[in-house]
């Protein structure tokens, strides 16, 4: 053989080798989120067999390389969180990227909507219709992957519909006698597979895992099984097993080895690139992306696959400007009729708001039971107050009346926006994920005139049952200034909580009396201690709730503001000083001398009538969180 031929073979032998090491370079990213329920209430059905089931499919997908992420016994909102987290990261592994989501648990199907859910651990009844406000609707996770990632294949198991589901009691019929999912439209680029037929429940027998797992588990690793038949393999062997019937769905899936194909032991090197070649000829002008991944993956160790990557490169460029061309002609469209059909302007009989978002809306202040703006869809609902001046402090004839709630005449020059309720623990709850703050050193139980330490309570866990529409409770005054510095930052607004003065100024609303629906007080009208005080109408005793309600239970007050009397104690800005006397009587909190301890307004559940009181003032040491304290937030208005 010639010396320069030999030398050409040797090129070109290194330039195939060098494609070659660079396809492995960039293989495919393969992600997993794996979430096993199993730690139900008693009145839901507890399982055995998710946490094993998840180990499972864990070891299966390392083993063929997937980064995996396993969620146990997660409640809705830890669902939420790992499935959005996951379809981010699939969507930045770009085209080409694998993607596998199972789901092992309890499962049900709505059967007037035919909504199909997934039931998260902090579900604690099913006996009434509020599990579909609770659980965790399955389309959710379906539509996020194939809407925010589409450019990955996607593989879906729900490993659910478990028999062991209570749904019988008095509202079953509401419920549904069938506990099976529902069948779900195709959607391209998914694989989406039941571990049981639509209708059917699956079964939570099995020592080390679940049927269906277990045979998941095992044809997962075996190599040279295309992943369409390796899932019918699965069916087959449930059937087989336990007489259960899994269901599948896979359109316009492209062919996929998730344990790699099997190569025989005599084809060459120099066959394989032989036959890249044949085949790039036949496809290399093809606009099918999906066509082209098949062949980049199928000849992934020659160099043609570097030009069909090429290609798929090319045709998403001609894609994207002829989208971007699109979108151009249709701003500009609609930039010209807007201008054509613009409506006058309409004056504003209130004040225009900023929002944030730029826009602007028109409240007029003191309609608050019907006009009310946000922010963020996680921000708090706001009201807008109007100007004016009042007495602040207790004539001296009130019942309960206390030495250091002196007169004074407060003016307020400005409108302000104030919330309508108390910051909520769904609230405060997104500004914990947002920014990681810290709420440790348990809760503060008020026994006799002492603080009680209890370690093991927080916000999230008071010492009596809460959902995200109560008011947050055990935090403190610097919680509550965290809260409304984030708050700030988020939406370029002036949040930050109220002076004492603006607090009684809401709270009573235009009106003089002791409550501003009057000067008596009953357990419908507000949630505290139920005592037979000298407020109660006929000195009955009303019922003692010992526990905070929702934000929005019981009547808004003329200007909007829900339970500005009892539920929580809500802090404020001011240092406390134990009189009205010195007030500067503009509405801004008094914040020099000793500012050891804050003011507290509105009273809580566990107080008496009396001192739920408009002019009622209370302290407590900043440091300090109990179940019977929170916050509401205010916003400067320009």
């Amino acid at each position: 053989m010639a010396a320069g031929r030999w030398m050409w073979l040797v090129i070109v032998a290194a330039m195939v080798l060098t494609a070659s090491q660079a396809v492995h370079a960039q293989e495919p990213a393969r992600l997993a989120l794996l979430i096993g329920n199993q730690g139900y209430a008693a009145k839901v059905g507890a399982l055995k067999n998710p946490h094993t089931d998840v180990a499972l499919i864990e070891a299966a997908l390392t083993k063929l390389g997937f980064k995996v992420v396993v969620l146990k016994d997660a409640n809705h909102r830890a669902m939420d969180t790992a499935i959005k987290r996951h379809v981010r990261e699939v969507n930045r592994a770009g085209a080409g990227a694998l993607s596998f989501f199972y789901y092992s648990g309890h499962g049900v199907a709505n059967p007037e909507t035919k909504v199909n859910y997934l039931i998260p651990v902090d579900v604690t009844e099913t006996e009434d219709e509020k599990i579909w406000d609770e659980a965790y609707q399955q389309n959710a996770v379906i539509d996020l992957l194939s809407q925010q990632a589409p450019r990955a294949t996607h593989f879906v198991v729900f490993d659910a519909c478990r028999n062991e589901l209570n749904i019988t009691g008095p509202a079953a019929k509401s419920l549904g006698a069938d506990k099976g999912f529902v069948p779900i439209q195709n959607t391209a680029g998914l694989l989406i597979a039941y571990a049981t037929a639509p209708g059917k429940t699956a079964s939570d027998v099995g020592a080390g895992g679940g049927p269906y797992a277990t045979a998941l588990a095992d044809e997962l690793v075996k190599p040279g099984v295309e992943a369409v038949s390796m899932f019918r393999a699965v069916q087959i062997r449930v059937k087989q097993a336990i007489n259960q019937d899994p269901w599948l769905s896979f359109p316009s899936l492209p062919p996929t080895f998730l344990a790699g194909q099997a190569q025989p032991d005599r084809i060459t090197r120099e066959q394989v690139a032989n036959e890249a070649a044949l085949a790039w000829m036949a496809i290399k002008d093809s606009t099918n992306t999906l066509a082209l991944e098949a062949f980049r993956r199928r000849f992934s160790e020659t160099a043609f696959a570097d030009f069909a990557t090429a290609r798929v490169e090319e045709l998403n460029r001609a894609t994207a400007a002829s989208k971007a061309e699109a979108e151009r002609l249709l701003a500009d469209l609609e930039r010209k009729t807007a201008a054509l059909t613009k409506p006058s302007p309409v004056a504003c009989d209130g004040i225009n708001v900023d929002v944030a978002g730029g826009t602007r809306k028109c409240i007029k202040p003191g309609s608050g039971k019907t006009t009310w703006f946000k922010d963020c869809p996680t921000c708090p609902e706001m009201v807008v107050v109007p100007t004016g001046t009042f007495t602040m402090g207790s004539t001296e004839s009130e019942p309960g009346r206390l030495d250091r709630e002196d007169q004074v005449q407060v003016t307020f020059s400005k409108p302000l926006a104030v919330g309508r309720f108390a910051v909520t623990r769904g609230e405060f709850a997104s500004f914990v994920a947002d920014t990681g703050h810290k709420t440790d050193g348990g809760c503060h139980a008020l026994t006799g005139t002492e603080w009680k330490l209890q370690p093991d309570r927080s916000w999230r866990s008071a010492g009596f049952a809460q959902d995200d529409r109560h008011p947050v409770v055990c935090v403190n005054w610097d919680d509550a200034k965290a809260y409304a510095a984030w708050l700030s930052a988020k939406t370029g607004k002036t949040y930050r909580l109220m002076s004492e003065s603006e607090r009684e100024y809401v709270t009573r609303a235009g009106t003089p009396t002791p409550f501003w629906w009057g000067v008596s007080i009953t357990s419908n009208q507000a949630n505290f201690n139920g005592s037979a005080e000298p407020y109660k109408i006929g000195g009955t005793k009303g019922e003692y709730r010992q526990r905070t309600v929702p934000v929005d239970s019981f009547e808004a007050n003329p200007w909007g503001l829900y339970n500005v009397h009892g539920n929580v104690w809500e802090w404020t800005e001011d240092c406390w000083n134990g009189k009205n006397a010195g007030n500067p009587g503009n509405g801004s909190a008094r914040t020099s001398r000793d500012c050891s301890s804050r003011v507290l307004r509105g009273g809580s559940w566990s107080n008496v009538p009396q001192v739920l009181r408009a002019a009622d003032r209370y302290y407590s040491l900043p440091v300090i969180r109990s179940p019977i304290l929170g916050f509401r937030m205010a916003r400067t208005l320009p």
